[in-house]
């Protein structure tokens, strides 16, 4: 089993930076929830995750079929409970646009990008997460 280590560092009263690999991401609430605006919320991220795992999985499939894929275009919202604990109680991903090298391909990768990202099928199949001390 493949393990993913993401290390957090605070960088600020309100921020932090996301060590991914090579990649830094800075995370941070809106001033108008009391942050900095350094960059997007935790959960802002978790979907922005969602739409690039899911855009990289359309392009691996597209890929490994000898077919290219230009001008993606996606749009995802969510809509978050009115209750305590907030969380997402749906996610809509829609793909609105796009250009494939056979057109009659698309659909079918469309639908392996679904059942092939990762965060899709962690969100749909639910996970088990602990917060600890060390």
């Amino acid at each position: 089993m493949s393990t993913i280590n993401i290390t957090f560092k605070q960088i600020t009263d309100t921020a932090t930076i996301a060590q991914v690999g090579d990649y830094q991401l800075t995370i941070d609430r809106p001033p108008a929830k009391g942050g900095g605006g350094a960059g997007p919320m935790g959960g802002q991220a978790l979907l922005a995750g969602v739409g690039g795992c899911f855009a990289s999985t359309l392009f691996g499939a597209a890929q490994a079929r000898d077919l290219t894929i230009t001008g993606l275009e996606l749009n995802l919202s969510a809509r978050l409970s009115e209750t305590i604990p907030k969380r997402f109680e749906s996610i809509q991903l829609d793909v609105v646009g796009g250009v494939c090298s056979d057109p009659e391909a698309f659909g079918k990768l469309v639908r392996i990008a679904e059942k092939g990202c990762i965060s899709i099928n962690t969100i749909k199949q639910g996970l088990s997460l602990n917060v600890q001390l060390p």
